[in-house]
């Protein structure tokens, strides 16, 4: 049986409860304003498509063959390796603005550190930024060193960058030994995050100037289910921060 790997990454350490929960209230949404919707990329195949989906994950046997898949210790370093990398380039774009306005260092500026879209939560497209960003911040390390407490932001930058990408080895490795029942169950998790996603752009463009409705659009109950299962990461200490943009879909 054939299955979609690009989705089952996607997928495999989303809370499906969480997933459960959104879907349900992104299929009422996508009934309710259908006629809106459609003029704006959102079809009703597509909201078929989610309702096919949700019935995948919201069994026991799915819950079972969640359960079953990837340890929850591997998916638990992987989560807390992409809050550490994250948690480190947030706190480098806080610094940057002053950081490059006072530097003499030659050849770095605000396009160093652009983004391709959003980073999310995806290892592959993070390890990416972080190589990519490697030599710009090696060459600001002494101006950075008073927004990380006296530390080198170049050798936290490769401390958490080796800890994602060993992660992410580890779950390939274990990816590839999936039961096929476990593999179906990821793939329909990243499908339904990724409809879920695709009806939120197609809902906030249908709303647009109307902020209130854009902002039934969201994600907030994946987001929530997976704030309560992610622990506090140990490679660096840093400082509480509130990512206001991932939650609005902005920013890394």
């Amino acid at each position: 049986m054939h299955f979609d790997q690009r989705l089952i990454r996607k997928g495999k350490n989303e809370p499906r409860e969480g997933l459960v929960q959104q879907a349900r209230v992104s299929i009422d949404l996508a009934s309710r304003y259908e006629a809106k919707l459609q003029d704006h990329g959102w079809l009703p195949t597509d909201t078929q498509a989610l309702r096919t989906c949700l019935a995948i994950l919201d069994t026991q046997l799915a819950k079972q063959a969640d359960e079953r898949g990837i340890s929850r210790d591997k998916t638990r370093e992987e989560a807390e390796a992409i809050d550490a990398s994250k948690g480190f380039i947030r706190r480098l774009r806080y610094a940057l603005p002053r950081v490059l306005r006072e530097t003499s260092a030659p050849g770095v500026s605000h396009e160093s550190f652009a983004t391709m879209g959003r980073l999310g939560r995806s290892t592959p497209q993070i390890v990416a930024y972080l190589t990519r960003i490697a030599p710009a911040v090696e060459r600001l390390d002494g101006d950075l060193v008073r927004y990380f407490g006296g530390a080198r932001a170049s050798k936290i930058l490769a401390e958490v960058k080796a800890r994602l990408e060993r992660a992410d080895t580890e779950q390939e490795a274990q990816l590839a030994s999936l039961p096929a029942e476990t593999a179906r169950v990821y793939e329909a998790k990243g499908r339904v995050l990724e409809l879920i996603e695709d009806l939120n752009r197609a809902g906030r463009s249908a709303f647009d100037g109307d902020a209130t409705m854009a902002a039934l659009f969201n994600k907030d109950l994946i987001l929530r289910a997976r704030n309560k299962r992610r622990t506090v990461s140990e490679i660096v200490p840093l400082d509480q921060v509130t990512s206001d943009a991932e939650k609005s879909g902005t920013g890394c």
